[in-house]
């Protein structure tokens, strides 16, 4: 009997493998015309090494996988961190495999929130009955938020979660210069921000800084595990002009952060206008006019000359004895357009029309007259204008006095710096951030039947640091991938005059698209710069700017979500029908025609009848 029942069961599993019998799929397939979109994450972090080769190749071979998975009829899509024209359709699996040899690492960065937005833009495409979508990545934490799009039940989205071999990483995350200000034959220094993105401890890591090509400093660092620093490194720079700077370490195997592209400019000379309403005012001719910093010009208030303002950095207004509208609106402009403007009110002047210009701009508003002896009583040294001229706090130091002044208040939601303030608690002299520019406020004019202000010690630091910091900052670098116009001063082009943007190495040039807004020329880069490093914008053989690029810093921390943790961060965003899939396996196609068709069983079913043949040929012989 024993023998009998192992023969009939060794037929059974035969017959059964035979039949092909399955588990179906919990997810229920739609019938009709499918669309499979495939991610492949092809950011920096995709050069880390996995098991045997680059995430980046291990994706590529998963996506080829995925797609002899399903059938020739169905229609494909890859898509990319790059958000390529051509990856927004929908291809054969012929056009697919062709695409996927096109795929390399990019600069670009993108939130996984972006990336399933536009596959479910390519998956509503036609007569698409059912949409699936892969996401092939190394799912970086900062990356991964499933949470910022509502789950969509009608697509099934299916997780490839690579696992990288861990390494050690130290990166470069930014530079600035402490002050705005830069100039010819002074010592300068630059800061710059290291961080140590591993669990063990650097020492001695060389920094090197170069401007225009030129080493000019050289440190050494020590970064403790997970720690960052700021370096200052200290050079001069010994031309006016464009310049471009560099800052570069040496780390393996992660580099794309170890270099960091900087680009300045040391201005010739700064342009105040002092318009005056009593005359021109010696202290300022002595401070401005007598200064290689400055180019220092006066004018009456009844000569201004509009087209003269937008090339100043500073406007004086000088005792005016009245504000115009005219003058006030092109002054609102010169401020939106990132001038400074200082005022020394009279004491006699119309002060509605001053009331008006402060509206205009959004400052505070002049009040009237106040004849009272007062000395000034508070500096905010912790101000900008004050940062490097007070070493340390000083007690019963000799301030400014008035015996006259305007006091001027801010009013509703102005943001006001105060610069000195009077004994009674009116200010003396306060800055106000209008557009991209300043305006400087003073309670008193420069005679000195109002005050000493003028004859003061502070006066001529005070005025100097306006004066420098009146020149407008430019961007010292932009961030490869985010799309921010790039601003060019004093530039005028014709309507069928191009701008060039190259690279300074000469291995790359393009003419990027530009437009004219209120006299100002922005140039839109739309990802063109792929490469970080430093670039010149030109018109024909002039340099109007350079400009640097650097990579997004995004992917500089290495953390990465685990499986479950992946798991668990989609099941809380309400995609709780998700898979995710191991992508440490040499081959996906199993796991995904398991997912797709359910779990085949009829290899179990084969080896259940060897096994019971098995079984029969041991009873025969034991029975014998």
């Amino acid at each position: 009997m024993l023998v009998l029942l192992a023969r009939c069961l060794a037929l059974a599993s035969l017959v059964t493998a035979f039949a092909q019998p399955f588990i179906p799929v919990t997810r229920k397939n739609v019938s009709g015309n499918r669309a499979i979109s495939i991610y492949i994450d092809n950011s920096f972090s995709m050069d880390a090494q996995g098991e045997s080769s680059s995430l980046l190749e291990l994706a590529r071979k998963h996506a080829q996988d995925i797609s002899s998975s399903y059938k020739p009829t169905d229609r494909f899509q890859l898509i990319t961190n790059d958000f390529e024209g051509r990856h927004q359709q929908l291809v054969t699996r012929e056009q697919l495999l062709e695409l996927l040899d096109d795929i390399h690492t990019s600069p670009a960065s993108r939130k996984i929130s972006e990336v399933m937005e536009r596959q479910r833009d390519a998956l509503r495409q036609g007569d698409i009955q059912q949409g699936i979508i892969y996401l092939i990545s190394d799912f970086q934490e900062s990356a991964t938020d499933f949470g910022a799009m509502k789950a969509d039940t009608s697509i099934v989205l299916n997780c490839v979660h690579l696992k990288p071999q861990l390494a050690d990483n130290v990166a470069i995350d930014s530079c600035w210069f402490e002050g705005p200000y830069r100039s010819k034959n002074s010592p300068d220094a630059v800061n710059i921000k290291i961080s140590n993105y591993s669990p063990k401890r650097f020492e001695n890591v060389p920094l090197k800084l170069l401007v225009d090509g030129s080493q000019k400093g050289l440190e050494t660092i020590n970064l403790g595990e997970d720690s960052t620093v700021v370096k200052p490194v200290s050079f001069t720079t010994a031309s006016a002009g464009f310049h471009s700077g560099s800052v570069q370490l040496t780390d393996y195997p992660i580099v794309f952060d170890d270099m960091f592209y900087f680009s300045y400019k040391v201005p010739d000379k700064i342009n105040i206008l002092a318009i005056n309403g009593a005359g021109e005012s010696p202290y300022l001719n002595q401070l401005y006019g007598k200064n290689a910093a400055f180019s220092f010009l006066n004018i009456a208030e009844q000569q201004v000359d509009y087209a003269q303002l937008a090339s100043q950095q500073l406007i004086i207004l000088n005792s005016l004895q009245s504000v115009s509208s005219g003058l006030t609106q092109e002054l609102k402009k010169f401020t939106s357009n990132g001038g400074s403007i200082l005022v020394f009110p009279s004491i006699k002047g119309d002060i509605e029309s001053l009331r008006a210009f402060s509206a205009a701009l959004g400052v505070a508003g002049y009040g009237a007259p106040v004849m009272l002896s007062q000395k000034v009583s508070t500096i905010n040294t912790s101000h900008r204008i004050y940062n490097d001229i007070f070493e340390k706090k000083q007690e019963n130091i000799d301030l400014p006095s008035v015996t006259s002044y305007l006091p001027f208040k801010a009013s509703g939601r102005v943001i006001e710096d105060y610069i000195m303030r009077l004994q009674n608690g009116d200010l003396f002299m306060a800055q106000y951030d209008v557009g991209k520019g300043s305006v400087y406020l003073c309670a008193t004019p420069l005679d000195l039947s109002s005050g000493n202000f003028a004859m003061h010690s502070l006066f001529v630091p005070t005025l100097y640091k306006i004066g420098l910091y009146s020149e407008p900052t430019g961007r010292l670098y932009y961030v490869i991938g985010r799309e921010e116009p790039i601003e060019l001063a004093d530039v005028r082009l014709g309507a069928d005059q191009t701008l060039k943007l190259s690279s300074e190495k000469g291995d790359f040039e393009v003419i990027p698209e530009h437009r004219t807004v209120e006299g100002k020329v922005f140039i839109y880069i739309r990802n063109q710069i792929t490469q970080a490093g430093n670039y010149v914008i030109k018109q024909g053989d002039s340099v109007l700017s350079k400009v640097s690029f650097n990579y997004n810093r995004l992917e500089s921390k290495q953390t990465r979500l685990s499986e479950d943790q992946l798991k668990t961060r989609l099941d809380e965003s309400g995609w709780t029908g998700a898979v995710v899939l191991d992508g440490a396996a040499k081959e996906l196609k199993q796991a995904v025609l398991q997912l797709d068709e359910g779990r085949q069983l009829w290899k179990l079913f084969v080896i259940l009848a060897l096994f019971f043949l098995l079984a029969e040929i041991l009873l025969i012989r034991l029975l014998k």
